[in-house]
Parts: C-alpha cells; structure tokens; sequence
C-alpha cells in the first residue's frame, strides 16, 4: 500500500499545454464528425444533437481552463487582499456545482466551521471551484468535506476526503488538479495529498485565519473573550480617523485611549504599555520609529498596526516579523477589529 505524503510534482507547462490540446481535440474531432454529417443534409436523431452540444461545451471548458491556468503560470493575476468568509464561499460554491453536476453527480457532505481568511475573493473561488472538479472527477465513492479553523495557529483548515476511482499508473492528473496548484501557490495556500489505493486526502491549509465580529458592535465567541478588558492606544491626529476608530470597535469591551501625536504617546507608554498601538499612517516616520523601537524590549511590547490612508483589507505580518500590519481606512469597521485579534493573539 502506497502513500504519497505530498502532492504530485507540478507538471511543466510543456506537458499542460500538450495535455490541454489534447483535451480539446479530442471533442472538437468528435463534433467535426457531426457538424460534416449535418452539412450533407443528414438529419441528426436527438441524442446526437445532444451530444454535439455537449462535445462542444466539454471543449470549451477545457479551454477556459488552459487560459487560467495560463494565467496563474504568467503571474498574472492582480490579487485584493480582503476578509474573505471561507465558509460561505465553500457553501456557495457547493450549490452551484452541485447544479451543475446535476443528479449524476458525486454526492458531497459538508461539515463546516466557520472561519475568514485573508485572500482575493476571485482567487479564492478560482481554487475551490476547482478543488471540486478535481474531487468530483477522481471519486469513486461520496466526497467528504470539512472546514475547520484554529485560531491559536491562525490557520483555517479544508479537508477533502473520498475513495478514489482506480486507475492506470501513468494516468495524468486532470487539468483541474494543475489549475488547483497554481490557484494555491498564487493565494499562498499550502496543499498536502495523501493517498492510499482506498482513500485521498487533501488537504488546504489558509494560513491568515482571521476572526470577524459577528456585526460591527459585537465580537463572536472566543474573540470577545480575547478583547475583553484589552488596552489599546490609538493615535490619530484627524478627528474624521479617531471617529471612526470608535465606531469600529464600539462594543468589543475594549478599554481605548486617544492621542494626537508621537509625543503624547510616548508620555502614555511611560506610565505604562497598552496591548496594542493604532495609528494614523500620517504619523509614519522617524519619530514614531524610534518610540516603537524603544517599546520593543519591553516585556509586553504591543503590535503596532497602521490605518492606511485607503484600502478596505487587513494586511498581518507573519510571526516573527518586525514590520507592522495595517488596516485600510475605507474597511475600518471590518478590518479593525479582525486585526486586533489576529495581533493580541500571535502574543498571547
């Protein structure tokens, strides 16, 4: 019994390209045949129409394919880094292959945490829906799904497990399974296969799990409990930006300060560290490098996280990293509160 830990090599794009022509010749020569009978004046029963029409959808989908993944191979896919509901996302999409694929479809039971990542909305379905039709297509028994985060990893974990179809050694992977890999190589998303002659499992892990208030004036579950009683030093020299501030964490049970400048910053830190600094991005310079670096060996020294001036998304920084993470002024009110969990929990 064999088990591969890992996934299958990426295939060149030599072998894409030629396993795409392939695909689509192969239909299309198929069509041909009908299209020739139908221009000598042959009159086609309906199912040879029926299956004119699908000879030609099958081809065209197997061109759209080669065109994404042509895309995702070039880096060319300009990405919108946002909170993306992941389990939604997966239930939308569930729906809409599940019609697709109509009654003779795999049957797929989901079993569904709720977790939001940070990730380009496009992208993210771009990767799942394909996900689904690699799963649909090497299936031989029902497909299992399950969604799990955990936050104290920041991680949202997929997992897709079903009894694969049997199949010839030298058999090529299908081209969902290439257009899944660049879609998850492009998103950062870290896939992992393991296979048995009796089961597969994929699985995906979103690495920037992030934690959404339920509405903008109340956090969910164990995330209150993570703000609860929290510290936090916004500065902000703009009245329009410390407003703002206030409306995005009101009700987080957060104990919050406002300062204008560096310098009333500084004074406050001296009487005592808050759990987190928000700061206008107009404030950015040396001043407020040196106040964070002096901060930085103090046991207990707060995140730092920076309002852009525009943008709607969440921007962390990974472990261990010394750069600051920021938050968009146009998606304050989502945005926010996301980070200050994300942030307060890599220091717990």
């Amino acid at each position: 019994m064999k088990t591969t830990a890992t996934p299958p090599r990426t295939a060149s794009l030599h072998d894409i390209v030629g396993q795409v022509a392939a695909e689509v010749a192969a239909p299309l020569t198929r069509a041909l045949e009908r299209v020739h009978l139908l221009a000598a004046g042959e009159t086609l029963p309906p199912q040879e129409l029926q299956a004119l029409s699908e000879e030609v959808a099958h081809a065209r989908r197997i061109g759209i394919l080669g065109q994404q993944i042509a895309r995702l191979a070039g880096g060319l896919v300009r990405q919108t880094q946002e909170p993306l509901d992941l389990t939604r996302t997966v239930l939308e999409l569930l729906d809409e292959h599940r019609q697709d694929a109509g009654a003779a479809g795999s049957e797929i039971r989901d079993s569904l945490s709720n977790a939001t990542v940070m990730g380009d909305v496009s992208l993210a379905g771009t990767l799942l829906r394909a996900m689904l039709d690699w799963a649909s297509e090497c299936a031989l028994t029902a497909i299992d799904l399950r969604l799990d985060a955990r936050p104290a990893a920041a991680q949202a974990v997929l997992l897709c497990r079903f009894t694969p179809r049997p199949h010839a050694g030298d058999e090529r992977e299908p081209l969902s399974w290439h257009l899944m890999q660049f879609a998850a190589r492009a998103m950062d998303v870290k896939i992992q296969l393991d296979t048995t002659p009796t089961q597969t499992l994929l699985t995906m892990q979103f690495e920037r799990l992030v934690a959404m208030p339920a509405t903008h004036t109340q956090a969910a579950g164990s995330d209150a409990r993570l703000l609860a009683g929290r510290q936090v030093l916004v500065m902000a020299p703009d009245r329009d930006i410390r407003n703002q501030v206030r409306l995005a964490v009101q009700g987080l049970d957060l104990m919050v300060d406002y300062v204008t400048s560096v310098d009333a910053a500084r004074d406050y830190c001296a009487d005592g560290l808050p759990h987190a600094v928000v700061y206008a991005s107009t404030l950015a310079g040396a001043p407020l490098d040196r106040l964070r670096r002096s901060l930085l060996d103090e046991a207990g020294a707060p995140p730092f996280i920076e309002i852009a001036a525009q943008g709607h998304g969440f921007e962390p920084v990974a472990p261990g990293e010394t750069a600051i993470a920021k938050v968009g002024l146009d998606g304050l009110a989502q945005a926010l509160p996301a980070a200050l969990v994300i942030e307060l929990s890599r220091r717990r």
